[in-house]
């Protein structure tokens, strides 16, 4: 036991004190042969000298009464020890009678002591609690009503008040009988921040309460904004990915970290709203986790990827590279996708034993055995409908697609970015469907909604600078954004304080990714320095030759031949091909002449226009009678030169037969300039034919009799 000679006596310490101290100075005095009148003396001195300390401390009544008492008690005792002497048994058991004496005083009054400074905190409490509560009802009487006029539901009462440190608060709101929910009051939100007055920037946000009859009320009343960006946070502490992923803040100032675990991202956003600022932020929180390889697709010349490897290389190459791999070529993209793919295969019954140890239904995650997120930025050079009619990058993005759908236990994911939310874009609705967590950055309010959904209540006003947003994880009500801001100077800082923290690829996953992971930073001088560039790609406008990737999907155009098949069937199918183009551009140029025509009053010579026409074009041209042209032109039943193709390629696929849409597929990318017929067309076309039967439903084959029999 260590004793604490510095602190304050209290109701057992003090009394033995001053009984040793009184003893030993009556006996000292006793010995020394003083008058007994002197320890009255001594007495008196002390009570005076301690009331006056007592007053100059604010000491209580009841505390200076005591220590009047204890003094004027030791100088009657010291009076009778100097006549008796101190060690006489009626002196000893005197002095211990007034030292228990003593003690029980102190405790009692300390006690007392104690109740009433309670009861002084107590009361100012109140009083502060009583003024508080005097503003929280008036503020919640204003919103009641707001609530009440704005909605139309007579009866909302606002039960309870939060104030924020920044400008704004958080009302608890209740909504009367009658079958109303939140939703009914997210509906005005708008008109609320409206009837409010609240500045520009301020919004109400509405979300969900404690049951189906209550909700939550966000007023900011302060626009956070205008003051400028947030920094993303200093602190670089190791995370995993089992944690939330920073990336900003709601306005009521509660962190917006969704855990990306088991959710497929997708960021969406115009040009100059934020959305490279939101992928790189992303990246941060990624480096951060010592569970995680991040890697990144960017057909962009990697550029996603360029300030991180290249602050790693100035840094001097400390640890790992923060970007475990990069693909910035079609190649390259298809050869990670094909490898993340086989990773999410092997891991399934390869770590099905950590699964059950985990007692999960998904392999836990560790530096031993990490997760991989594949950043996939600008994914419309992989989804939007050019990029679709090229073979590697089609491929890539069905690749891509299968990771989406199979691998969520096994930890391999991807985060995806795009400029727009729409389906030209996004042409495979599949991304979109299966991403649990979605961010859109300022855009427009269709946009909006066909990312998030209409009931999702949020409006561009909710996101009204670069750098704000909306966020959806899951079902939950879409909340506003505000995204941290990253700058070059903050991901050099990033980059070498989580040198230590990157992990290796586990060798059950290295040995599926295989040799396009051990090569994967072949040729890659240009993402770390600018001595070499890399060389663009520019192959999204190439003729398809390759076969389609879905599994089960058999290509009917298999065994053709290559493009330089000199094969009297290939030849004829070229010339075909270009036949249609050249027949499709003639055809045009006479509808708009006889558009023209009409307009003008019909003073066109449609023979001589349309003969000129066919002849320019190189195709050959029988003058028609006027009245056919004419009728033509106006949608008449002139056989589609396109008929032609569509048999040939139903001749060619077999006895197995071919489907309308695999027709459609297949003249697209062989012949790119050929408009191909709607598939009821086809349909219509085959199903007259009687060179064409249906071995199964849905698909078309040519007859082996050639149609000579019904």
């Amino acid at each position: 036991m260590q004793i604490d000679w510095e602190s304050g006596h209290g109701p057992f310490t003090a009394p033995l004190s001053a009984a040793g101290s009184l003893l030993a100075a009556s006996y000292a005095a006793n010995a020394a042969g003083v008058a007994p009148w002197w320890g009255a003396v001594v007495a008196g001195a002390g009570f005076v000298g301690s009331h006056i300390a007592g007053r100059r401390a604010g000491a209580d009544r009841g505390t200076l009464a005591l220590r009047a008492a204890a003094w004027v008690g030791a100088g009657e005792w010291s009076s009778w020890a100097l006549t008796v002497g101190p060690w006489t048994v009626n002196c000893l058991g005197s002095l211990a009678a007034g030292a228990v004496a003593l003690g029980a005083t102190m405790a009692g009054n300390r006690a007392a002591r104690r109740r009433a400074d309670e009861q002084r905190a107590a009361g100012a409490a109140a009083d502060e609690h009583a003024l508080v509560m005097g503003r929280h009802r008036a503020l919640a009487a204003e919103w009641s009503a707001r609530f009440s006029r704005v909605s139309g539901i007579d009866g909302v009462q606002v039960v309870g008040v939060e104030t924020w440190d920044q400008g704004g608060f958080t009302l608890e709101g209740r909504l009367p009988e009658g079958g109303y929910t939140w939703r009914d009051i997210q509906r005005c939100a708008d008109g609320l921040a409206g009837d409010a007055r609240l500045p520009n920037g301020c919004s109400v946000e509405i979300t969900e309460g404690a049951d189906r009859g209550s909700f939550l009320a966000n007023v900011e009343t302060e626009n956070q904004i205008a003051s400028g960006p947030t920094m993303y946070p200093d602190d670089y502490s190791p995370r995993s990915l089992n944690d939330g992923l920073q990336l900003g803040f709601h306005k009521d100032g509660t962190e917006a970290a969704p855990c990306i675990r088991q959710l497929t991202t997708i960021f969406t956003g115009r040009k100059g709203s934020g959305k490279s600022n939101l992928m790189n932020v992303a990246i941060a929180g990624q480096l951060r986790m010592i569970d995680v390889l991040v890697w990144v697709i960017d057909l962009n010349g990697g550029s996603l990827a360029l300030p991180w490897l290249r602050a790693w290389h100035k840094a001097g190459r400390p640890g790992r590279p923060p970007i475990d791999w990069v693909a910035d070529t079609p190649e390259k993209v298809l050869a990670m996708a094909e490898a993340l793919l086989r990773i999410a295969r092997a891991r399934k019954p390869g770590y099905a034993d950590l699964q059950i140890d985990a007692d999960d239904d998904k392999i836990p995650v560790s530096p031993a055995v990490p997760g991989i997120i594949a950043n996939a930025d600008e994914v419309a050079e992989l989804y939007s409908g050019k990029a679709r009619r090229h073979p590697i990058l089609r491929k890539a993005g069905d690749v891509l697609l299968q990771v989406v759908e199979l691998a969520r236990a096994v930890a391999c994911n991807v985060i995806a970015s795009a400029l727009r939310a729409t389906q030209d874009v996004l042409e495979e609705p599949q991304l979109v469907v299966q991403s649990g967590l979605k961010i859109a950055m300022k855009s427009d309010e269709r946009e909006i909604a066909y990312l998030m959904g209409w009931n999702d209540k949020i409006s561009p006003e909710d996101m009204p600078v670069a750098g704000t947003g909306a966020i959806k994880v899951l079902d939950d009500p879409a909340r506003p954004l505000v995204v941290y801001r990253m700058t070059p100077s903050e991901i050099a800082r990033i980059v070498v304080a989580t040198a230590e923290y990157r992990p290796e690829l586990d060798e059950l996953s290295r040995r599926a990714a295989g040799e396009a992971y051990e090569r994967r930073w072949e040729n890659t001088d240009h993402l770390f320095s600018g001595s070499v560039q890399a060389v663009p790609v520019a192959v999204l406008d190439e003729p398809a030759v390759e076969q389609p990737v879905r599994e089960g999907w058999t290509d009917p155009t298999a065994g053709w031949g290559d493009p330089d098949d000199s094969t009297p069937a290939a030849e004829a199918a070229a010339a075909g091909g270009e036949a249609i183009a050249d027949a499709d551009a003639a055809m045009r140029r006479i509808h708009e002449r006889i558009d023209d025509a009409t307009a003008r009053g019909g003073d066109l010579d449609v023979d001589a226009e349309v003969r000129g026409i066919f002849e320019v074009s190189g195709i050959g041209y029988t003058p028609p009678d006027l009245a056919a042209a004419i009728a033509d032109a106006q949608g008449g039943e002139r056989e589609d030169p396109r008929r032609a193709l569509v048999f040939e390629i139903v001749l060619k696929a077999g006895p197995d037969g071919i489907g309308p849409e695999a027709i459609r597929d297949v003249i697209t990318r062989l012949h790119p300039d050929v408009d191909p017929p709607h598939a009821a067309t086809i349909g219509k076309w085959l199903g007259t034919d009687p060179r064409v039967h249906k071995p199964k439903y849905g698909r078309y084959a040519a007859r082996p009799d050639g149609g000579t029999t019904s």
